[in-house]
């Protein structure tokens, strides 16, 4: 079974309850609200994961949330 992780933006809260209302308690999709202290470094570097994490932090601030899957058998420290 596919499974995804939604972060939702700080600066947009009420999409939480909006979210957890549309999804109801589906074992598909967790939602979680952004806890990150302060925006991360914009600048490119070479690595994909850097490109990934710079992917993420613009989603998560134009459309107030992000959609990733999440992998079987990775436990994450939110």
């Amino acid at each position: 079974m596919d499974r995804y992780l939604v972060i939702v933006s700080r600066d947009r809260p009420e999409l939480v309850q909006e979210l957890r209302s549309t999804y109801g308690q589906s074992e598909e999709v967790e939602i979680l609200l952004d806890r990150r202290q302060t925006p991360r470094q914009t600048l490119p570097r070479k690595d994909a994961d850097r490109r990934s994490t710079l992917q993420f932090g613009a989603e998560v601030e134009g459309q107030g949330f992000f959609v990733t899957p999440q992998l079987q058998g990775l436990v994450h420290s939110f």
